[in-house]
């Protein structure tokens, strides 16, 4: 009995049909809300926030991903340290908006002007809003954010 030649088999796995390729997930755009206090709206319901815990788990950053999901597609990483601004998650979700500067030696200060996010915002600002300003932003799990002031 003869062995088939290893190119013939190779062709032959050429030729089968590729497994399904898991499905994309959509990116989901980052939103800003605002608190309402008193019946009015205020500043946009966040606070500055850096990444953390990293060294505990053996990793050295932390991924950016386009939706809040593991599976999401990763669109960044950011060290430990890192500051971000951090969208205040809906209770019991693993994943948080964040929002940062493209430079990580920036100032907190110049994070509003830069990124588009003032606070307060205008008095015309809509309740939500989806950020589609200049600076990088999208969805870090919640365990690898701590927030440094609200």
């Amino acid at each position: 009995m003869r062995r088939p030649r290893p190119i013939l088999a190779l062709a032959a796995l050429a030729l089968a049909p590729a497994a399904a390729a898991a499905p994309a997930i959509p990116e989901r755009p980052v939103v800003l809300k605002r608190l309402i206090v008193g019946g009015e709206p205020i500043d946009y319901d966040g606070a500055w926030s850096r990444i953390v815990g990293l060294t505990t788990t053996g990793v050295s950053s932390v991924s950016v991903r386009v939706a809040p999901l593991i599976r999401a597609a990763e669109r960044d990483r950011l060290a430990a340290d890192r500051k971000v601004w951090a969208a205040t998650p809906e209770p019991g979700a693993a994943f948080v908006a964040v929002i940062y500067l493209a430079d990580p030696k920036a100032q907190a200060d110049e994070f509003e002007t830069k990124c588009g996010v003032p606070n307060p915002p205008p008095a015309n600002a809509p309740i939500k809003r989806v950020y589609d300003g200049p600076c990088p932003h999208g969805w870090v799990h919640r365990r690898y954010v701590e927030t440094l002031a609200d």
